[in-house]
């Protein structure tokens, strides 16, 4: 390989999802040249093609470290804490970025995809728009566009967005799976499966349309529909008005309780929805394949410990063993930070607190079961599940506030 050539050559393997070729080309270049801010930078890259973003942000470090002015740098440091679901970070870097070269709509979108994750649909749609200005034909920033548009409510100019994506480069999968998402927030599912199907067809390993895949096969059964719309709903309110909106339910139904038959569905839904349809999706042949390794695990986990709690307080009813029950309300209990726990995207913090909650309702439920065998009227029974109770409780209303 040609020294002076060598980051044309990083690019075309990259381009040509060889990221694994790419990493031992790169090897070799910081072998011979460890200080070289580019190769790092490229080095960030190929990792987060073969999904390594600790690695790569190792690398993105570095290279801003060498060379604080390389934007390029700056940029790929921002991917790297957005797959490490650290959005601050993720918008301080890109930030920089753009404040080095604010003319690459690259950086623009970006920056507008941190917007779209946080509800800031109106100031998605101005990076988007901006990075436009740079570069009318840049179709990820059209596809970002749509998207926008479809939650403030224009679903006429989507449309004319993502035609001209389209028109652009007919073969973008990003596009294809950018129309999947719009069709899908739009209620029409059926439309967004073959929307994702064509992305997955040119990109088969895009994680964005894979999860997008995921989303429009659930999308089949009509509770999961209405669910998704009101997600969707949801996410263009504030933090603030969020955690209202659920207390202010919780209270109405405290004083309606006619509400009740539609508050509990709902409430069950908004933390049992992903497992208990990508269980689903795991009797079906395709959906099977559509799922990830995480919501596969997270399916299993749930409709496990749903089927163990369900064995043990039905064998505590025929054959009057209370213990039993005892152990099956504790292992119920740790379905909900089991769940939060094996989620695919979850903050470490978060996740370390479910753990915590989990393993100590499994505890206490097996210490109530034996104390309920043993001494079934003591007070420290009692205590046992007691204290059972408080720490779910705790866990529902840190996470639902959170």
């Amino acid at each position: 390989m040609e020294q002076a050539n060598w980051p044309d050559r990083i690019l075309l393997l990259l381009r040509q999802g060889r990221a694994v070729q790419a990493e031992q080309e790169l090897h070799r270049v910081l072998h011979s040249d460890p200080n070289d801010a580019h190769a790092h930078a490229l080095m960030a890259l190929a990792l987060l093609e073969q999904s390594r973003p600790e690695e790569a942000r190792t690398h993105a470090h570095t290279s801003v470290g060498l060379s604080p002015e390389h934007d390029f740098a700056y940029y790929l440091l921002s991917l790297t804490h957005q797959r490490l679901q650290q959005p601050e970070e993720a918008r301080q870097a890109i930030e920089q970025a753009l404040a080095l070269d604010p003319t690459d709509p690259n950086y623009h979108h970006t920056l507008g995809i941190l917007r779209f994750t946080q509800g800031q649909w109106a100031a998605a749609l101005r990076a988007a728009e901006m990075g436009l200005a740079y570069d009318p034909e840049h179709v990820d920033c059209l596809g970002l566009r749509a998207r926008c548009l479809t939650r403030l409510g224009r679903p006429e100019d989507a449309a004319s967005s993502l035609s001209q994506a389209l028109l652009y480069d007919p073969d973008d999968a990003g596009t294809h799976a950018d129309a999947g998402w719009v069709a899908l927030e739009s209620g029409r599912h059926k439309e967004a499966l073959e929307h994702f199907r064509n992305a997955l067809r040119l990109a088969p390993t895009s994680e964005y349309a894979r999860s997008g895949l995921v989303e429009a096969l659930k999308a089949r059964y009509w509770l999961y529909r209405a669910f998704l719309r009101f997600t969707v709903w949801t996410e263009g309110l504030s933090s603030m008005s969020r955690r209202l909106l659920f207390i202010g339910l919780y209270i109405l139904v405290r004083f309606v309780p006619v509400l009740l038959p539609l508050y509990l569905p709902f409430v069950f839904m908004s933390w049992f929805a992903d497992p208990l349809f990508n269980g689903l999706l795991l009797l079906n042949p395709y959906g099977r394949h559509a799922l990830s390794n995480a919501q596969r695990r997270q399916a299993l986990a749930f409709m496990g410990m749903l089927a163990a709690a369900t064995v043990l307080f039905t064998s505590a009813s025929l054959f009057s063993q209370g213990w039993l029950g005892s152990i099956g309300l504790g292992l119920l209990a740790a379905i909900f930070p089991a769940i939060v726990a094996l989620r695919p995207r979850v903050t470490v913090r978060a996740r370390r607190w479910a753990l915590a909650a989990m393993v100590v309702m499994v505890l206490l439920g097996l210490v109530g079961g034996a104390l309920h065998l043993l001494y079934p009227a003591s007070d420290t029974f009692q205590g046992a599940m007691g204290l059972l109770l408080i720490i779910w409780v705790i866990f529902i209303w840190s996470m639902a506030l959170s």
